[in-house]
């Protein structure tokens, strides 16, 4: 497991989080509207974080082009420059890697708030076979 989910998960315990049982089953309904709003409001702040991202290296890979493509002696075509040094270029290299970290927590959240909508809707099945003598 790659060490951002294990520190995510360390600091947030979604999988204790979704559980429930006739015991617990009033406190975690009370609970699972705020857990939703929490896990949304978060996915939210790391998309808008991953959008800026994206954006700051969709520059860089600009200025890595100009630099290829203008900045040094030999004439590199497009394609070369695309094909052969941009997916070596370091600067690139490690914006990637920023971006692949911040779309592994991004997707977290995103997994996170969904995860607690369908437990809305298991627990209010799970309530209903309670009643009814299931």
């Amino acid at each position: 497991m790659d060490k951002i989910i294990k520190k995510l998960l360390e600091k947030h315990p979604i999988e204790e989080m979704v559980k429930f049982d006739d015991l617990n089953l009033q406190e975690r309904l009370r609970d699972v509207s705020f857990q939703v709003i929490k896990y949304r409001e978060l996915y939210y702040a790391e998309l808008s974080k991953q959008e800026y991202l994206e954006s700051k290296y969709d520059k860089l890979v600009g200025i890595q082009y100009d630099h290829y493509r203008f900045g040094i002696d030999k004439e590199l075509t497009k394609v070369e420059i695309e094909k052969y040094y941009l997916p070596k270029d370091e600067k690139v290299l490690h914006m990637k890697e920023i971006m692949r970290k911040q779309k592994m927590k991004t997707r977290f959240f995103e997994l996170c708030y969904k995860g607690f909508e369908r437990q809305g809707w298991s627990m209010k099945t799970f309530s209903e076979n309670l009643r009814s003598g299931l």
